[in-house]
């Protein structure tokens, strides 16, 4: 007689857990991430992520205490540097918000499989990939809205008054990371819907629950009443009103605002900007499938369930109608206002680094799509699999399959964490004079600089001043307090003229960026490595000849001893467009004063530096 070995608990257990759960994805897509993660800031928001992490205070509107409690708490993680310890912490929240985006996928009817496709091409995807392996709140952001849709599923994993406290304590928890969750409200809402029908507690107490929960998942939002105020902090929160006043984003105009200040931007562009990203994340062909099969479930009830029988012999349903068309409805709404809506209000050109800032934004429709994608993988490959003979039915192989997919769409759009950023700033920091003055418009310069004085410990004798946060009057009493330079006084229109007449009054040398448009118009100037060395009014600039001269002694000190990032390396192209700018500027100088043999070093070191 033959014995046939029956599996332990324990390894079934695990089997659960890495093919039907999606544990073996999970731990593939925690590997990468970490592996990934850079050692480095990588740009402006990441930057101040790191910082406040380290040294306290208020990151810029909302705030989003959530993420930065969870950068402190995670300090110990065996990071190389700062920076490295929040992109490990960063990663860890990318693996389980994939996790969760399976377990997501599966309460709303996919099948193990299908679930772990379409959760393998969302970790694959260029953007993805890049907001889940440095410190970003967009990672974070994708754990809280998948762990919504998980909950408010009719299939989901609890029912009753536990539905209700989870997915309301949920909805508090993201909004203390990022208020772009509540764009999925409408889902949520519908589970809260359900778990109040399903509660066996009287009505007015699940109600009551439904209401508590959120404030109870905004009690995070605390920790900035609390913390120090520090060089980095975007204002002062001393009471209750600041705190709302920063939670809407009022700085910035209010809920809906992006960037205060610019010119509307034609939705056209935005909208074609987040259907590009749509199709690189979903490879075009799946997203028509899942905007189909999203179309189809809103239109009309999911058609009779078939079964199959699988090996070892079960029955298994190929289109499990378990959400019912509300669900769908909820879902397509959840999707038009976290994608179309949205990004029609981008004032943000999509080009260049603002493309960059619009597809953080545009993360939050792409995960949405990723349940009726997965169903439309699932009915498509349930027809597939039902034409395999039954030993070739193995969820093992299955699995095993869709993480070696996993594997070759993340190596097309690995991201090249390049060091340019924090280089660029340390490289600025240490060219400059002692004492030195430097207003910047651009967050990479702001943040990093902050970086690299407040938590490393370089140049702290130079004054950094961030031009968008002057009209914050904590911002400019805490740097006159901190530099002894005046900042603006009421009725005063031009502060960077201001700032510029008072540090130059007293002798101290002072630099601006590109963006500094009224001293550069005013004020006498010259390219200076990645800025522009400011002259009191009426003194002559130095020759050109000069000029060359001292950015050649500046350039040469600069460590550039890393390779050149490409046009598609966002923040690291712009550090070195800066850098390649400098000397066309010289280069077009030198041509017209008839120094042709200089004029053309010069232009070589542009077009050497240029992305």
């Amino acid at each position: 007689m033959y014995r046939v070995a029956m599996p332990s608990v324990s390894a079934q257990r695990v089997r659960v857990f890495a093919l039907d759960r999606g544990g073996a994805l999970g731990v593939a897509v925690l590997l990468l991430y970490l592996w990934i993660a850079p050692q480095h800031i990588v740009d402006g928001d990441n930057a101040e992520f790191v910082t406040t992490s380290v040294v306290g205070g208020v990151p810029h509107p909302s705030g989003y205490p959530l993420f930065v409690l969870w950068l402190r708490a995670m300090s110990w993680l065996p990071g190389v540097t700062p920076a490295h310890t929040a992109a490990l912490a960063t990663a860890i929240l990318g693996a389980a918000s994939i996790v969760v985006l399976h377990a997501a996928a599966r309460a709303w009817g996919a099948r193990p499989l299908a679930a772990t496709i379409a959760a393998a091409m969302f970790a694959a995807a260029p953007a993805v990939i890049r907001i889940s392996t440095k410190a970003e709140v967009f990672a974070m952001n994708n754990l809280a809205v998948a762990t919504v849709l998980w909950l408010a599923a009719r299939g989901g994993p609890l029912r009753g008054a536990w539905r209700v406290l989870l997915l309301a304590l949920a909805a508090g928890l993201g909004l203390s990371d990022h208020v772009t969750c509540a764009l999925v409200a409408p889902v949520g809402i519908l589970g809260v819907v359900r778990g109040i029908r399903e509660a066996k507690l009287p009505r007015v107490a699940s109600i009551a629950i439904a209401v508590g929960g959120p404030a109870l998942g905004l009690l995070p939002y605390a920790y900035l009443l609390v913390t120090a105020e520090t060089p980095i902090s975007w204002r002062r929160i001393d009471g209750l009103g600041e705190l709302v006043h920063h939670f809407l984003r009022l700085d910035y105009g209010g809920f809906g605002h992006f960037a205060p200040g610019r010119d509307p931007i034609p939705a056209r562009d935005s909208l074609g900007a987040l259907l590009g990203m749509l199709g690189r994340t979903w490879l075009w062909a799946p997203l028509v499938v899942g905007l189909g099969v999203l179309g189809l479930r809103v239109a009309r009830p999911a058609p009779p369930s078939e079964t199959i029988t699988t090996d070892p012999p079960t029955e298994r349903l190929i289109d499990d109608p378990s959400e019912p068309r509300w669900g769908w409805a909820m879902l397509a709404t959840s999707f038009v206002l976290a994608g179309p809506l949205l990004v029609a209000r981008f004032n943000i050109p999509p080009a260049g680094i603002g493309l960059v800032i619009c597809h953080r934004f545009h993360l939050l429709a792409a995960l949405l799509l990723a349940l009726p994608i997965a169903l439309g993988v699932d009915l498509i490959g349930a027809r597939i699999v039902a034409a395999l003979p039954a030993g070739r039915r193995s969820p093992a192989l299955g699995a095993g399959l869709a993480i070696a997919a996993f594997a070759a769409l993340a190596a097309r759009s690995l991201p090249h964490h390049s060091p340019a950023v924090e280089r660029g700033v340390s490289n600025l920091l240490r060219s400059l004079p002692e004492r030195a003055v430097v207003i910047v418009s651009e967050d990479d310069l702001y943040f990093g600089s902050a970086y690299r004085q407040l938590v490393i410990g370089e140049r702290p004798d130079v004054t950094v001043i961030s031009f968008g946060q002057l009209l914050n009057p904590a911002y400019r009493d805490r740097l006159a307090a901190r530099s002894g330079i005046a900042t603006l006084v009421p009725g005063d229109g031009k502060p960077s003229l201001r700032i510029a007449a008072d540090a130059l009054a007293q002798g101290r040398p002072m630099f601006v960026d590109g963006l500094q448009i009224n001293i550069l118009k005013e004020l006498p100037t010259y390219p200076y490595g990645l800025l522009f060395r400011v002259l009191p009014t009426g003194t002559p600039r130095p020759p050109i000849e000069e000029v060359f001269t001292i950015n050649q002694k500046v350039f040469a000190a600069f460590d550039l001893d890393y390779p050149v990032p490409g046009r598609e390396d966002d923040y690291a192209a712009h550090v070195h467009e800066r850098y390649a700018r400098t000397w066309r500027i010289i280069a077009s100088a030198l041509a017209a004063a008839g120094r042709a043999p200089q004029a053309e070093l010069a232009t070589e070191l542009a077009q050497r530096l240029s992305p």
